[in-house]
């Protein structure tokens, strides 16, 4: 009885499908930073195909939105440069911290927040509404997080940072897969450990299998760390830091 009264699922079902999608720069992963690769792989002229397990608008640590900007010592506020922040951050983490990766992160962030502003997010107290307060840099109306003092990161209206970056995909051609589970990756001649070639995947909704192939692969992915789990019973944040890489 219980059997006969379920609501019936809502999307066709087709385990024996295979689709096979062809691209220049394959993005697995569309978080901000699955978006962001996709963006600039876009802009560069390339055929990209992006591929997330959920709705690439919403999903991810963004989903929920951003409320502030990290790293972004280049503004014109800013007391410390891309060098010093990076040694301090390498220094934090006792040398366990990739200072290459570092120092582009802190010579660029502000760069992509300007970038993403002209998207449409909110970067800047427009309205004056915190003028004269102390994280506030009257010139540029730039809010400031945390150190008041060095404002390195940057308080934002972000809510629609994922729709934004999403229009901007959309906006550039990229295609967008989305509820593909990614199963795998696919290496040149099947040997494991040869140049990665694609991935493989399945779709959560009609169980088609999808095969991608890429002259170049962007590996966006991660385990469940700070994904937003909507429900006030329910924590919100997962504390795990470790990579689904495999």
């Amino acid at each position: 009885e219980l059997i006969k009264d379920a609501p019936r699922w809502p999307y066709p079902v087709d385990y024996g499908k295979e689709n096979a999608v062809n691209c220049d720069v394959l993005v697995l992963g569309g978080g901000i930073a699955g978006c962001w690769a996709a963006i600039g792989a876009a802009r560069s002229g390339a055929r990209v195909v992006l591929v997330d397990k959920g709705a690439v608008q919403t999903s991810g640590a963004g989903g929920a939105g951003v409320d502030h900007w990290h790293a972004a010592v280049t503004n014109p506020a800013s007391k410390i440069t891309p060098e010093e922040f990076t040694q301090v951050t390498i220094d934090n983490y006792e040398g366990w911290r990739c200072a290459i990766s570092q120092y582009i992160t802190s010579r660029e962030s502000y760069d992509c927040l300007l970038d993403i502003e002209k998207m449409g997010m909110k970067v800047r107290d427009s309205e004056d509404e915190f003028k004269g307060a102390e994280f506030r840099d009257e010139k540029s109306k730039l809010l400031f997080a945390y150190d008041y003092t060095a404002k390195y990161c940057v308080r934002v209206w972000g809510s629609n940072a994922k729709p934004s970056l999403y229009k901007e995909c959309r906006r550039l051609g990229v295609k967008i897969f989305d509820h593909i589970t990614v199963t795998g990756l696919l290496n040149q001649g099947g040997r494991q450990g040869a140049r990665v070639v694609g991935a493989a995947g399945v779709s959560s909704r009609t169980g088609e299998f999808y095969v991608f192939k890429g002259k170049a692969s962007v590996l966006a992915m991660f385990c469940p760390q700070r994904q937003w789990i909507f429900s006030t019973e329910l924590m919100g944040l997962h504390s795990s830091h470790r990579p689904s890489t495999d």
